[in-house]
């Protein structure tokens, strides 16, 4: 019911927004998008893990590439960590790398004044 309200309930959202893969009454796969503009955001891409590897995760990617030109979108994008076993997919179904992200991290332990940089 939070799901539904959060996601289904949001101002702006479509059906078209919500891309399901089912057998038999089971749920296999699920594309949920965002849209901005003339853009689809694939915000969420899942494929139940004993149906990966079965083209369940390019058939709901090139639908949402599909419902969002039908929609007015001119590209489409989805951020995703380099690490992902997924990049193959994104690639397979046109997508390319335009940007990259850099993590940086300092570790603050102790109470020391000098574990702590100074303002520059």
């Amino acid at each position: 019911e939070d799901w539904a309200s959060t996601v289904l309930g949001r101002p702006g959202f479509a059906p078209w927004h919500l891309l399901v893969a089912e057998a038999d009454g089971d749920i296999m796969g699920a594309c949920f998008l965002g849209v901005s503009g003339d853009n689809v955001w694939v915000n969420q891409l899942a494929v139940r893990r004993d149906q990966r590897r079965r083209g369940l995760g390019r058939a709901l990617l090139v639908e949402a590439f599909r419902s969002g030109r039908a929609h007015g979108a001119r590209t489409a994008e989805l951020s995703t960590d380099s690490r992902t076993g997924a990049l193959g997919l994104y690639e397979h179904v046109g997508m390319r790398v335009a940007e990259t992200f850099v993590h940086l991290a300092l570790e603050l332990g102790g109470s020391s004044a000098d574990s702590t940089p100074e303002d520059g």
